[in-house]
């Protein structure tokens, strides 16, 4: 029976094996055997992916470095570049000069800890204006400033106060020798170890009862200690106190109508750094915040002390963001949020006062004891551990999130890996623990509760062996993009409106893709992604960074076409010898001159020779492409057409804005999709194309026929829909 079906969309992406009977769900109409080299898009073609264009060789191409982004505003965005102890810096496409040489800044983190065990990126970050809070488990967090386009630092961050842990609950007393400036640290038992240099130890008076309550009309002794509002006041001259009891925080008030002016001393507790280890019941530390009498000497020793909840020992946060105005910061099952719109301070108390904008902690409660991977704000801050998902808001709307209006909800039990998450709209993408699957966390009203969809339950062999890093491009495509552990590249076309979830393959021919991340262009109108890819040249191992390139839309200029990876671009007088390919030395490049393609060519001595003059020419690696559709499924008149014998006879195929390639029913048949027609001069490459060609298909009788689009040249071919015309025998 005659038939003549067309694939009118490509954004099922790449299809899975375990998928080529699903001819009852509509993806299996829209996907694709193969998708690689080419984009699906929302609206249904399958695009070209354009070329990536060579930036720079990494700081040192023997160590793994990592991209972070960094990102104002959308005309103000770099790429950050961790190497071995070093930040590089990037903006407006290219390495950030300072007196002609790459602008740098030593950091804290060297080559082997920037790299999981799992081959994830070690580092966490959130940014809020000119800052970045950067986290590792194994160092204390830190604060990356822009102060200048060539003046940034980095510095632990300076918390006043830090979390500390838990109180003391044992017998143990602890005390300093004095409340301000440099002291010794005393306790009553084995507490200290001399890892525990740098970090903080909170001291609490004995006994708030210790001082008398202020009271008005009293007659006071210059020197005098009263309590009020929770805090401790020191008396600076006598006289009889007046009507309004002290309650500021910093400086010396009078008392109303009094005579006797207050000096503020503390809030009945203290912190101080530790400086140096004397031994296990004593070290030396400088003060921060005053520690209250009742805390110094022998005589007052405390019970009330605690120390900070991260070091070197405890171990340090492992993930931050911000929520409801708060730095959050979490490690193990533990998550601290900041005091309100004060980020770097963690006052689990506010005037003497645990109040709506102190700082507090929630530790996960649940079956079991899992490891917080990672933090996604939105309208709750959804967590992901190892063996579940959680989410922390409110228990009411109509009080401020804080300590006594906070409650912790598991949401599903899929459990999660290292790799960060990366959030589409309300949608949170997350890796489940294996790092095959890439959840999309969801809220769905008619559960009052957040359900995890597979995105890769079609395209399950894809993400294999694991995802390590992803980054979201929202414009144009709204791609997720994925570097695998492998050092592939593949893509996930992402519209929740449009049900549009397909996967994609991008490789880099000879390049090991190891980090993605992605920021606004300089011009602001779309989202650059920027990778580091491996390379072995001239039998070294060499790391580039580039960045994916615009596509060719109707307005673009054929010559300006960039479809080569790794590439750059020579735009001057015409010539047929260009220099400054070291970076590509060996390797054989495909070269598009003045919008027409070029026979490919061998970089030697980092350059090579075209056969013609020509002043526009872009070179780089090949970028291939390959667009296999799922078995035809059309033409039978006794139930399904599957494994039933079919003979295609011809084919039309339509396109948008393109040029070159071919098509057939197999990699090994195949023609041209376009021929120079004889209207095109001589001398000047055949213009893209918009419209229909119609093929006679060289295939014989097949029970199973496909039809295969290849890009074999440095341009366009975007497929738009596809018209077989065929016969399928119901014998």
């Amino acid at each position: 029976m005659k038939a003549s079906p067309i694939q009118t969309s490509f954004n099922g992406g790449e299809l899975s094996p375990m998928v080529a009977g699903r001819v009852d769900v509509a993806k299996y109409g829209n996907g694709c055997k193969r998708l690689v080299g080419f984009i699906p898009t929302v609206q249904g073609p399958a695009i070209s992916s354009p070329g990536i264009r060579f930036v720079s060789e990494v700081d040192d191409s023997a160590d793994r470095t990592w991209l972070m982004r960094f990102e104002f505003s959308t005309d103000q965005a770099y790429m950050l570049e961790f190497a071995d102890s070093v930040i590089r810096f990037y903006t407006n496409r290219a390495v950030l000069l300072d007196g002609g040489v790459p602008y740098e800044i030593a950091s804290p983190w060297p080559a082997a800890d920037l790299t999981n065990a799992d081959g994830t990126f070690a580092l966490r970050f959130v940014q809020t204006g000119d800052v970045i809070y950067i986290v590792h488990p194994d160092y204390p967090p830190c604060k990356l400033s822009r102060l200048a386009p060539t003046n940034w630092t980095i510095a632990a961050v300076d918390f006043k106060p830090p979390p500390f842990a838990p109180l003391n609950d044992t017998a143990t007393t602890m005390y300093a020798s004095a409340a301000t400036g440099a002291v010794n640290i005393i306790a009553s038992a084995s507490v200290f170890t001399a890892a525990m240099v740098g970090q903080y130890v909170y001291l609490a008076e004995k006994d708030v009862r210790d001082n008398p309550i202020w009271e008005a009309g009293k007659a006071i002794t210059s020197g005098n200690i009263r309590r009020s509002d929770g805090k401790n006041f020191e008396a600076l001259n006598s006289g009889t106190t007046g009507s309004i009891r002290p309650t500021h925080n910093e400086g010396a008030v009078y008392d109303g109508d009094g005579t006797v002016r207050w000096q503020y001393l503390d809030a009945g507790y203290g912190w101080a750094k530790i400086t140096g280890y004397t031994s296990d019941t004593q070290v030396a530390a400088t003060v921060v915040s005053r520690i209250p009498n009742g805390a110094v000497s022998s005589g007052q020793a405390s019970k009330r002390w605690a120390m900070s909840a991260w070091g070197s020992v405890s171990g340090y946060p492992t993930a931050v963001t911000f929520f409801r105005e708060r730095l959050v910061f979490s490690r193990g099952s533990t998550v601290w949020f900041s005091v309100a719109a004060d980020f770097e301070n963690f006052s689990y108390e506010i005037d003497g006062e645990i109040g709506s904008d102190a700082g507090f902690d929630r530790t996960i409660a649940s079956d079991r004891v899992n490891t917080i991977r990672w933090l996604s704000p939105g309208n709750v801050l959804l967590l992901g551990t190892t063996g579940d998902e959680w989410a922390i808001s409110e228990q009411t709307t109509n009080e401020a999130f804080g300590p006594a209006n906070a409650q912790t909800r598991r949401q599903s039990t899929y459990g999660s890996n290292l790799v960060a998450p990366i959030r589409i709209g309300d949608v949170t993408l997350f890796m489940q623990r294996s790092g095959r699957k890439m959840r999309a966390m969801a809220f769905r009203f008619e559960e009052d509760g957040f359900k995890s969809d597979d995105t890769t339950v079609f395209a399950d062999h894809i993400t294999a062996p694991a995802i390590i890093d992803m980054s979201y491009q929202q414009e144009p495509w709204s791609i997720a993009w994925c570097a695998l552990s492998d050092g592939a590249l593949v893509g996930l076309t992402f519209n929740r409106e449009q049900d549009v979830v397909a996967w994609s393959r991008r490789p880099i021919e000879g390049g090991v893709v190891e980090t993605v991340e992605t920021i606004p262009a300089p011009d602001g109108t779309r989202d650059d992604l920027w990778l580091i890819a491996r390379f072995t040249v001239d039998g070294q191992t060499k790391r580039y960074i580039g960045y994916l390139e615009n596509d060719a839309d109707l307005t673009t200029a054929q010559a300006d076409w960039f479809y080569v990876d790794f590439g750059l671009t020579y735009d001057g007088a015409p010539a047929t010898v260009f220099s400054g390919l070291e970076h590509l030395e060996g390797k054989v490049v495909w070269v598009l001159a003045d919008g027409a393609s070029h026979p490919d060519r061998t970089v030697e001595g980092g350059a090579i020779t075209l056969q013609l003059p020509a002043s526009k020419v872009h070179v780089g690696l090949p970028n291939r492409g390959l667009l296999e559709t799922m078995q035809l499924n059309a033409g039978a008149a006794d139930g399904t057409a599957q494994g039933k014998t079919k003979r295609v006879h011809s084919m039309v195929v339509r396109q948008i804005n393109s040029l070159g390639g071919m098509v057939g029913p197999s990699e090994d048949e195949l023609q041209d999709l376009q021929d120079r027609l004889p209207s095109t001069p001589m001398g000047s490459p055949p213009p893209p194309f918009t419209g229909d060609i119609k093929i006679d298909w060289p295939g014989t009788y097949d029970m199973n026929p496909t039809v295969v689009v290849v890009r074999d040249k440095p341009m366009p071919i975007n497929v738009v829909a596809l018209m077989p015309q065929l016969v399928t025998q119901d014998r």
